[in-house]
């Protein structure tokens, strides 16, 4: 409901949309925090 009236923005915490190829690259460089947001898997 908090979605669907506009107060909470899930899409804002998304930082990058990567592949599932990219995965294992951004898996080892969560260390280090080159980004804001999450990373989210978006093509398969």
């Amino acid at each position: 409901n908090m979605i669907e009236t506009g107060k909470l923005s899930p899409q804002k915490l998304v930082g990058r949309r990567i592949s599932l190829e990219e995965a294992p690259a951004a898996l080892m460089n969560m260390d280090r925090f080159e980004g804001i947001g999450i990373s989210v898997i978006t093509q398969f």
